[in-house]
């Protein structure tokens, strides 16, 4: 792979992982914040009202995939015609707005009165999220192509930027709340303020695409259906995994509404904004080598992209292996230092596993985004969504035979580990793709490096962590030790003299 490459997919990396300090420790304070200003019951009901947002809110996720794919494939061919992509997926995107916000003022309108578990008295509160929310989908999905513009570009810095302050006006905005927080109207306030980050990226990567790639968004009409064709029917099949996804996490969300109350909502949503977090750690760096991947692919350059991926996806799940541990470790004392004494029940139990699920989900690093380059993607996206919508009746029938909250998600595991499977067995059968290969390149370092943490934290739990210096002491030793694992484990000679060498080049530069 050539030598620029690796320094491009390393300082997106950098820059992307910049952000994502900056945006978790903010994120993780404005959580505790919004828990102490609003309380359990309040942000259980603006995420159950969420949730009816978001199952139709799937276009959002599946046309950016889409867009991302074919500006990239675009890219990479020598004779690529991006300003004629660029308003195929434009139009798209504005016929996939029109479709939500027809769904949601009927549909979702009719779900908010009839079937959600409203606290009473807060009715109108509700709906007036949700007409909120409705807004901020509508323009989330507008704003998709000219957002992707900037990935496609690997432009991760201006990203980056955008996001920081828009997670630093949401604290301030947060802030404030608290000065509302005897008020009635605090949820609809908060409701209102965290549509206000919508609205700084609309403008924003709207004005900015337009100052540096003015000829690519300059608007042609693309009339004929042909060319329409091919995106619609890879994005339907994104449309199908995405909205699969959305109605396994909120469908769950709404199912455990309906049985258990908005206080068992709070501690689901708190347990999978852990898990967010954690993927936004793990899944950056396969962010920062998908343009590489997919325009390899566009090139014809099979070999390469696939030795991108089977590098993506084991330095993903190193990267996801030196969160686990620690947080695995001090849990309990972390989950309440960040929530405080109004953490709703249920949120440790919930939240260990939902790391369950994230390792298992981190393993599809680097394979799903070789799979959407290769463009064959009928199959795959049709087995994850059985799968995934499986999860929701079996969730179900636990629930009414008086399961506990979290055991639908020990469904989200067993799905998650049969969809791995099903896809190794599909690339096989498609692509003569060599599995074994992959499993041991990709997850054999990985494997050895939790057998070994596994032992780790067996003795560690003999040992009795009382104080809070003592609960620090521990995660801080746990993390040097799987730091000093991985390490050793995790990357081969040459990959550690290569990291050392690039270390001390960059001090050498400064000094």
């Amino acid at each position: 792979m050539p030598q620029s490459s690796d320094v491009r997919i390393l300082k997106n990396t950098v820059i992307i992982y910049i952000r994502m300090a900056v945006t978790i420790i903010v994120g993780l304070v404005t959580s505790r914040l919004v828990l102490q200003a609003l309380g359990a019951s309040d942000v259980g009901l603006y995420s159950a009202v969420g949730s009816a947002v978001a199952l139709v809110g799937v276009i959002t996720g599946a046309l950016s995939a889409t867009t991302v794919r074919y500006m990239n494939i675009e890219l990479g061919k020598p004779d690529g015609n991006p300003n004629r992509m660029f308003n195929i997926c434009n139009t798209i995107h504005i016929g996939g707005a029109a479709l939500i916000l027809l769904i949601l003022e009927t549909i979702g309108i009719w779900y908010i009165h009839t079937k959600l578990n409203v606290p009473p008295g807060k009715e109108a509160d509700a709906m007036f999220v949700f007409q909120v929310s409705t807004i901020v989908a509508c323009l989330g999905i507008s704003n998709v192509p000219f957002q992707s513009l900037f990935t496609v570009h690997e432009k991760f810095g201006t990203v980056a930027i955008v996001d920081i302050v828009n997670t630093l006006v949401k604290l301030g905005l947060v802030l404030l709340l608290f000065f509302m927080q005897d008020s009635r109207y605090a949820l609809r306030v908060y409701a209102v303020m965290m549509s206000a980050t919508t609205w700084i990226s609309f403008v924003a990567y709207r004005a900015m695409s337009s100052r540096r790639w003015r000829e690519i968004i300059r608007w042609k009409w693309t009339g004929c259906w042909a060319d329409y064709k091919e995106v619609l029917t890879f994005n339907n099949y994104n449309l199908l995994h995405s909205s699969s996804i959305i109605a396994r996490s909120q469908g769950s969300n709404m199912l455990i509404n309906a049985f258990f109350g908005t206080t068992t909502n709070a501690a689901y949503f708190y347990a999978f904004t852990l898990q967010n977090y954690v993927n936004q750690f793990v899944n950056n760096f396969d962010a920062a080598s998908a343009p590489q991947i997919t325009q390899n692919v566009g090139a014809h350059q099979i070999e390469t992209a696939t030795r991108l991926a089977r590098r993506s996806c084991r330095i993903c799940l190193v990267l996801f292996l030196l969160l686990l541990f620690p947080l695995w470790s001090e849990l309990d004392f972390l989950m309440g230092l960040w929530l405080g004494s109004k953490m709703p029940p249920e949120t440790v139990l919930m939240a260990r596993w939902t790391l369950f699920i994230a390792a298992i989900s981190t393993t599809s690093a680097g394979l799903s985004q070789l799979i959407n380059a290769l463009g064959r993607i009928k199959w795959y996206k049709i087995e994850i969504a059985v799968l995934y919508i499986l999860c929701l009746p079996a969730g179900y029938f636990l629930f009414k035979n008086g399961a506990p909250a979290y055991t639908i998600l020990a469904c989200f595991v067993v799905a998650d580990f049969l969809n791995r499977v099903i896809q190794f067995i599909l690339l096989r059968v498609q692509f003569r793709f060599d599995v074994l290969h992959f499993l041991q390149h990709a997850y054999l370092r990985p494997l050895m490096i939790s057998v070994v943490m596994t032992g780790y934290l067996i003795l560690y739990k003999s040992f009795v962590w009382t104080t809070f210096w003592g609960h620090v002491a521990g995660f801080l030793l746990t993390l040097a030790v799987t730091a000093l694992v991985i390490l050793l484990v995790g990357f081969n000679k040459e990959e550690r003299s290569k990291g050392l060498c690039f270390v001390l080049n960059k001090i050498r530069s400064k000094a």
